[in-house]
């Protein structure tokens, strides 16, 4: 029986994950581990040894076999590194976001994330044109007015029959040459970003600002990513006002 505690058994899994991921894709023998690693015997021996002390494997017939918790401690490990490497992906676009950016952790879990690079780092936008001409209906809020890409969305969405409903800083407001009057309004959207929902497929976006142009977006088809978004989008519109054609003229 194991004694490690948590922290100890995390240390074991991390130190010989290569070896424990190998028996459980395949219970082997010695031999063949040698061969699978490419690892000396002698420090084979040290490896299994343990991974056995730890309970996660058992040698059983002359083969390395996993145990019922070595199983399930791979699978947990495994998810949980794929977790970690989307949240830190995520986390780097999301890196010039004050401490009041109020993005939950649902958000990064589980999201695509897209840095723009040189040397046209604009030209990631394409990610979020290619969804609003993909999706069935986006509804998204724009605090920030990025040249040449406001009209643009508005033709893809008229070109792929996807409806558009989009929530406008006044800068944003002051740059359209042409809407569709019904879904569109303008009002207090003071966030350090602008974000998007899809609906089929159902997704949530975020534009992340540099200085100048865009740093990256992050895109999560989670429920409770696009939960948050949802909720937050909701509590938005209380403080907007519809855009008619008019308003359009006279600015």
């Amino acid at each position: 029986m194991s004694e490690q505690s948590p922290h100890e058994l995390l240390y074991t899994v991390n130190q010989r994950w290569d070896c424990l991921r190998a028996i459980v894709e395949e219970p082997q023998e010695k031999r063949a581990l040698v061969d699978t690693l490419s690892m000396p015997r002698s420090t084979l021996d040290t490896v299994v040894r343990e991974l056995e002390g730890a309970d996660l494997v058992t040698y059983h017939d002359g083969v390395w076999q996993p145990t019922v918790a070595g199983e399930a401690t791979a699978e947990v490990y495994a998810d949980s590194v794929s977790a970690i490497r989307s949240i830190h992906a995520a986390g780097q676009v999301l890196s010039p976001l004050s401490g009041d950016h109020e993005v939950p952790t649902a958000v990064l879990a589980e999201a695509e994330s897209f840095p723009a690079t040189e040397p046209v780092p604009d030209a990631v936008l394409t990610e979020f044109l290619d969804r609003v001409a993909a999706a069935d209906r986006i509804r998204g809020v724009a605090p920030r007015a990025l040249s040449g890409y406001t009209d643009r969305v508005f033709q893809r969405a008229a070109d792929n029959g996807t409806t558009l409903e989009m929530t406008l800083a006044e800068s944003v407001f002051s740059q359209l040459s042409s809407i569709e009057p019904e879904l569109v309004a303008r009002g207090p959207v003071d966030a350090e970003f602008g974000y998007w929902i899809g609906e089929r497929p159902d997704h949530i976006g975020l534009i992340v600002y540099a200085d100048r142009g865009v740093h990256g977006l992050v895109i999560n088809d989670t429920a409770a990513a696009i939960d948050w978004a949802s909720e937050r989008y909701a509590s938005l519109q209380e403080r907007t006002t519809p855009v008619t054609p008019a308003d359009v003229q006279e600015a």
